[in-house]
C-alpha cells in the first residue's frame, strides 16, 4: 500500500507541473462595447490581470504599460504611452470604458492611474475610432476596475517598502448583496527620489534632485444598485500627483496635477436579445508648475492650466438572431481650456453616431465579419473657423480553418481633431530637454488608414505562437517640431521664455506611415509560464520640399521583451524575472542624434499563506544596475539619459485579503 501512495503521489506531481490549468473564460469588453469572451473576439485584445500586474510590481499604469511589447512609455514630463508608432494624444486611455482627463486636452499621463483598484487591463492595438472616436488612431487601452464580490464584505491591504526610499501604500474595501453594492478604495506612493549636494556659481551649497521626487495619492468609490432591468452606478474619483525635479543648478521646478473625476453609468437589460447602456461624465485636471530658483530661494508661479470636459454617451445592443449583433451609439463631448496661456477660455464639442455589426456567418463560428461606421461633427471654435465633418469607416474579419487556429484582419480610418493642447498651449518643458512648447492654432484634422493583420496558433495546449503586422498611412499627422534654436540661460519670465534653448511647435506633416509587427511565444501551464517577444516599428514622413521619406523621432524601432514566471512546487512560492529591451531612439533626424539603448531586467518572488489571504514578497529592480550596449549620440549611458541613478532598487511588501 505504502508503494501505491508514493506511485500516485509522484503522478499527481508530475500532472500538477506539466499539465495546463483549467482557467475559466475571460470575460473583455474593448472589443465591442459589449461583454465578450476573450476566445470569440474579432478583435485582437491583449489583456493584463491583476495577478500579472502583482507580479511585475508596478504601481502605476505607466509601470505596467513598460513591460508591454509594442507599447513605449516616453516622458514629457508626465509618462504617456505610444502604439504602433503613434503617440500618447492618439491612444485613447479609459476606465470602465469611459475616457481618463488627458494632460490639458493631449496625452493621457499614465503615471498618474495607480493600479490598486485595477481588475484588469484590456488593450486594442490599431485605429478604434469607430467605437471610441477621435484620439483612438493609436489604439484604446481599458483599464477595468474590481467589482465586490455579492454576499459578502471584500478587503485588501498592502504595505510595500523600496531601498530608494519609496513606500507604497493601498486599501480596499467592498460589500455586495443583490440590491447594491459599495467599493472604496485608495492608494499613496511616496517615492523621496535622490537628493545631491552641490555647489553653485554663486558658491552656494544647494540640495539638488538627481532623481525627482515623486507623490501619488488616489481614492475611487463607487456606489451600485442591481435593479431588476440591470445595474445603476454612481462613481467618482480624485487623484494628486507631485513631482519635484532640478533643471540645472540654479533651477528647477515642482508639478502639481489634480484629477476629479465622477459621473453615472447605467445598464438596462431590455430583454435577452437587448440592452440599452451608457454613461454621463465630467472629468476635471489642474495643473500648475512652479519655478523654484536656488539661488535666491524663491518660488514662483510659472503655468496654470485647468482643463475640463463632460462627456455623454447611449447605446443600444441587439442580437436578433445568432449570427448577428448589432451596435448603436450616440457621443456628446465637451472640452474647455483655461490656462495663464491666453485671456479667454478656450473649447470645443464633438457630436457623434455609430453603429457596427458583429456577423457571425451561419453562426457557425467560423467565419466573421465586424463592418463599422461613425460620423462625428465638431461645430466651429470660432466664426473664423470651419465646421468639421467626418465619416469614419471599419472592417474586420477573423477566420478560424482550425480549432487551434484564428487569424485576423482589419481595416479602420482614423480621425483626430487637434486637442486644446496642440491648438492653444505654452509650456516651457524643462530638463532633460529643456525646451518652449507653443501651441499652433491653424492645425487641421488629421485622417489615417490602419491596417491590422494577426493569427494566433496553438502549438500545443500549452504553447501559443502569436504573430501580427500593422501599416497606417496618415494624412495631415499633427506633429511637433523644433522652430528655432536659441541657447541661452534658465528663464526668469514669460519675456526670457521667449529666447530660450529652442522652440517647439506642431505642424501638420502631409503625409506619413507607421508600419511594423510582432512575434511572441508563450507557453502556460500550471505552474511554468514563459514569454517571449519582438516587435518592430517603423516610422516616417515625406519631407516633400525633396520628395524624400524621412524618419520620425521618439519611436522605438527594436523590442525584446522576456518573461519566466515558476511556482516552486512544495513550498509553493512563485518566482518571477522580466527583461525589457528597447533599442535607440532617433532624437533628431537633422542633427542624426539618438538615445542609448534601454535594457531593464528585474526579479520576483512571493508565497501565500492562509489560504492565499496573506502575500509577503520581495523584489530586485534593475538587476544589472543599468548595463546597456549603446550610449546616446552625446556619450550618455542608460544610467544619464534616463536619470536611473538609483541603481539596483531592492523593495519588500505584504498584502492581507479577505
Amino acid at each position: 500500500m505504502g508503494l501505491r501512495r508514493l506511485v500516485l503521489f509522484i503522478i499527481m506531481l508530475v500532472l500538477t507541473i506539466f499539465l495546463p490549468a483549467q482557467e475559466a473564460p475571460v470575460m473583455v469588453v474593448s472589443g465591442a462595447k459589449v461583454a465578450q469572451d476573450i476566445e470569440e473576439t474579432v478583435e485582437a485584445v491583449e489583456v493584463v490581470s491583476a495577478e500579472e500586474i502583482a507580479e511585475m510590481g508596478a504601481k502605476t499604469v505607466a509601470e505596467v504599460m513598460a513591460n508591454i511589447p509594442g507599447v513605449v512609455i516616453y516622458e514629457h514630463p508626465q509618462a504617456t504611452v505610444m502604439m504602433q508608432g503613434f503617440e500618447g494624444a492618439y491612444v485613447k486611455v479609459l476606465i470602465d470604458g469611459m475616457e481618463i482627463t488627458g494632460d490639458t486636452g493631449g496625452a493621457t499621463p499614465v503615471n498618474m492611474i495607480p493600479v490598486s483598484d485595477i481588475e484588469r487591463i484590456e488593450i486594442i492595438r490599431g485605429a478604434s475610432s469607430v467605437l471610441y472616436g477621435s484620439d483612438a488612431m493609436g489604439g484604446v487601452i481599458n483599464i477595468i476596475t474590481k467589482k465586490p464580490d455579492k454576499g459578502k464584505v471584500s478587503a485588501r491591504l498592502k504595505e510595500e517598502f523600496a531601498s530608494n526610499i519609496r513606500n507604497y501604500s493601498e486599501a480596499y474595501i467592498g460589500y455586495a448583496n443583490d440590491l447594491f453594492g459599495l467599493s472604496l478604495g485608495g492608494s499613496f506612493d511616496w517615492d523621496n527620489g535622490k537628493i545631491v549636494q552641490k555647489r553653485n556659481t554663486r558658491r552656494q551649497t544647494i540640495d539638488l534632485y538627481e532623481v525627482p521626487a515623486a507623490r501619488l495619492g488616489a481614492i475611487r468609490a463607487e456606489a451600485s444598485w442591481y435593479h431588476p432591468g440591470g445595474e445603476l452606478a454612481l462613481y467618482g474619483s480624485w487623484m494628486n500627483s507631485l513631482l519635484n525635479m532640478s533643471v540645472d543648478m540654479e533651477n528647477g521646478y515642482d508639478y502639481m496635477n489634480t484629477k476629479i473625476e465622477g459621473g453615472l453609468k447605467e445598464t438596462y437589460r431590455l430583454s435577452d436579445f437587448a440592452m440599452l447602456d451608457g454613461f454621463f461624465s465630467y472629468r476635471q485636471l489642474d495643473y500648475d508648475a512652479d519655478r523654484i530658483s536656488y539661488s535666491y530661494g524663491t518660488t514662483s508661479a510659472d503655468s496654470y492650466n485647468l482643463f475640463r470636459d463632460m462627456e455623454g454617451e447611449a447605446r443600444f445592443s441587439w442580437e436578433p438572431l445568432i449570427s448577428h449583433a448589432l451596435l448603436f451609439g450616440v457621443n456628446a463631448k465637451r472640452e474647455a481650456l483655461e490656462s495663464d496661456s491666453f485671456d479667454a477660455e478656450k473649447s470645443v464639442i464633438m457630436l457623434s453616431v455609430f453603429t457596427q455589426d458583429t456577423w457571425n456567418i451561419g453562426g457557425a463560428d467560423k467565419f466573421r465579419i465586424v463592418p463599422g461606421l461613425r460620423f462625428d461633427y465638431r461645430p466651429p471654435k470660432d466664426s473664423e473657423e470651419e465646421p468639421i465633418y467626418k465619416l469614419s469607416p471599419k472592417l474586420s474579419f477573423r477566420y478560424d480553418p482550425r480549432e487551434d487556429l484564428v487569424l485576423r484582419l482589419s481595416y479602420g480610418m482614423g480621425f483626430k481633431t487637434p486637442s486644446l493642447k496642440q491648438n492653444y498651449w505654452f509650456f516651457f518643458h524643462p530638463a532633460p530637454y529643456n525646451f518652449l512648447l507653443i501651441g499652433n492654432p491653424n492645425l487641421t484634422p488629421e485622417t489615417s488608414h490602419g491596417f491590422n493583420l494577426s493569427g494566433d496558433y496553438s502549438v500545443t495546449g500549452e504553447f501559443t505562437l502569436s504573430a501580427g503586422a500593422f501599416f497606417n498611412y496618415i494624412f495631415d499627422m499633427i506633429d511637433d517640431y523644433i522652430t528655432d534654436e536659441n541657447p541661452g540661460s534658465a528663464p526668469n519670465s514669460s519675456e526670457e521664455m521667449q529666447n530660450f534653448i529652442y522652440k517647439r511647435s506642431y505642424r501638420n506633416v502631409g503625409r506619413a506611415i507607421t508600419a511594423g509587427g510582432d512575434v511572441s511565444l508563450r507557453y502556460n501551464g500550471s505552474r511554468l509560464k514563459t514569454a517571449l517577444t519582438y516587435n518592430y516599428t517603423l516610422a516616417k514622413e515625406l519631407e516633400e520640399d525633396r520628395d524624400t521619406w524621412i524618419e520620425l523621432a521618439s519611436r522605438v524601432p527594436h523590442q525584446v521583451s522576456a518573461s519566466v514566471s515558476y511556482c516552486i512546487p512544495v513550498i509553493e512560492t512563485t518566482a518571477q524575472a522580466r527583461v525589457n529591451w528597447n533599442a535607440p531612439q532617433l532624437i533628431n533626424y537633422a542633427d542624426k542624434t539618438y538615445t542609448p539603448d534601454y535594457l531593464m531586467v528585474n526579479l520576483r518572488i512571493g508565497k501565500t499563506f492562509f489560504g492565499e489571504k496573506l502575500e509577503i514578497y520581495g523584489g530586485v529592480q534593475n538587476v544589472l544596475n543599468n548595463i546597456h550596449f549603446v550610449k546616446s549620440t552625446g556619450n550618455q549611458t542608460q544610467e544619464d539619459y534616463y536619470g536611473l541613478r538609483d541603481g539596483i532598487i531592492l523593495s519588500i511588501g505584504a498584502g492581507f485579503t479577505w
